[in-house]
């Protein structure tokens, strides 16, 4: 009798813990992920940019799926690669992740200057966020340009200087062949985010500044500075009325655009980056989301852990294909 109640008890035990957790996956030590235990998301740009607002979007719905609170931390420099060591850093345990942004990480190892030996193959990808395009933009008060034509004219002769948000980002690679397409050596001015770029281009210490559609919408929308084109393939659905580079006929085509998404540590076991990759796709994909990141001017992207892989595969080869206009020599 007494070994027929302790086989009971063993097997209630056994089928218990196959029912903890609910609708949780399993982390490789066996227990739920992640099990009420706070997780901590790298922002590694100034909080108040495009892609703290963007990251900072997410984590409601993300925490609601998880059942955990998601702490935001943004440790900047190195045009983002400051904050990218640090996950990368942590262990491999879906406790740290991070919001990337293409095509700023590839400069930070694609440049032998640098010596860095961490690659985007270092990383788990979760799923893109924000595709978000760049434009250029003046102050409204300016008076020796008005539109793109004469702010191309006016630097041909005269130097003038440009925001970007690090050597290496987004906003360097467009000044970059921006400059090379037409002909003017604007010189860029690198800060921590689009926030300082902003603040530098109100109080006159920049002449233009680089920003994407997202950044520039609500300042434009409050007549605090002008957007004078877009470097998109079709004109924006936020910003219809921004002249779009590739159809005004005056320079080679150009396209850039920031791509916003997350990432987990490579090694990160399968089960944890899927309850977080399905987590981050509800909270993308929630209609209440999507409407108030269109409300703020970022152009939801979605995409899955392995179509955001392959596509950041290809933007690398296309970035290592700039080398030489952006200085990467050996």
């Amino acid at each position: 009798m007494k070994k027929t109640v302790i086989v009971c008890v063993l097997l209630l035990g056994a089928l218990g813990a196959a029912f903890a957790g609910g609708g949780s996956e399993a982390g490789s030590s066996g227990a739920a992920f992640p099990a009420g235990k706070p997780i901590t998301l790298i922002c590694p740009w100034a909080p108040g940019g495009g892609s703290d607002i963007g990251a900072r979007m997410v984590v409601p719905y993300m925490e609601k799926k998880l059942g955990t609170t998601i702490n935001v931390i943004n440790p900047t420099g190195a045009s983002g690669w400051v904050g990218w060591e640090r996950m990368l850093s942590a262990p491999e345990d879906g406790y740290t992740f991070a919001m990337i942004n293409l095509p700023t990480i590839f400069s930070g190892y694609l440049d032998p200057a640098l010596g860095r030996t961490k690659t985007i193959d270092d990383f788990q990808m979760l799923g893109n966020h924000v595709t978000d395009f760049a434009t250029i933009a003046i102050r409204t008060d300016e008076t020796r340009f008005s539109d793109l034509k004469s702010f191309i004219a006016y630097a041909k002769t005269h130097p003038l200087t440009m925001t970007t948000t690090g050597v290496g980002t987004q906003q360097h690679i467009l000044l970059v062949l921006f400059n090379a397409a037409v002909g003017i050596n604007l010189t860029p001015v690198p800060g921590n985010g689009f926030k300082d770029s902003y603040a530098a281009l109100l109080g006159k210490h920049v002449d233009a500044v680089v920003g994407s559609v997202g950044e520039v919408l609500v300042p434009e929308k409050n007549k605090e500075l002008k957007t004078i084109v877009i470097f998109s393939e079709a004109p924006s659905r936020l910003m219809p009325h921004i002249p779009v580079w590739n159809k005004l006929g005056m320079g080679p085509n150009i396209v850039v655009s920031s791509q916003r998404a997350f990432a987990c540590k490579k090694g990160t076991p399968p089960e944890i980056v899927k309850v977080l990759a399905d987590a981050l796709k509800d909270a993308i994909t929630n209609a209440e989301q999507t409407s108030k990141m269109k409300e703020l001017g970022l152009d939801v992207d979605y995409m899955g852990p392995e179509d955001f892989a392959k596509h950041a595969k290809s933007e690398e080869g296309r970035i290592k294909g700039l080398s030489d206009v952006m200085g990467w020599k050996k």
